[in-house]
């Protein structure tokens, strides 16, 4: 009985070996964000795939992010992203616990490299 559930078993554990992949590879992306020349007090930048997948983002502090920081942010797999920035001026309010917006939500597209990497940026002043 113990040798033809052998092979049974064998096989049960290769088609779960199969099923599984490894874990995704994720790239960490770290840098600044200014907006009219000074660091964004407190905000959050996300990382959204084009293609679909894992979206990326990290908590802005004193103008630095960083994906990797733990609880704050999540890598990239690398590909064209559209980016979001949000912006606060880090005033805490009771209703406002990052403070006010200091700009309009801002996106733009951009290949990002399947690699760890630095991105710095200048959210620009919008045109009235």
């Amino acid at each position: 009985m113990f040798r033809k559930l052998v092979p049974a078993v064998v096989l049960l554990a290769a088609v779960g070996v199969a099923g599984c992949s490894p874990e995704e590879k994720l790239y960490d992306v770290s840098g600044t964000v200014t907006h009219q020349g000074k660091p964004v007090a407190k905000g959050l930048i996300f990382f959204d795939p084009d293609g679909g997948g894992p979206q990326g983002f990290a908590s802005i502090e004193d103008g630095k992010f960083d994906t990797a920081t733990p609880g704050q942010g999540k890598g990239i797999r690398g590909g064209k992203y559209t980016v979001r920035i949000n912006g606060f001026d880090g005033k805490v309010a009771p209703e406002a616990p990052f403070g006010a917006a200091v700009f309009p939500e801002h996106t733009f597209s951009k290949e990002l490299p399947a690699q760890n990497q630095t991105f710095d940026y200048e959210v620009p002043v919008k045109k009235k």
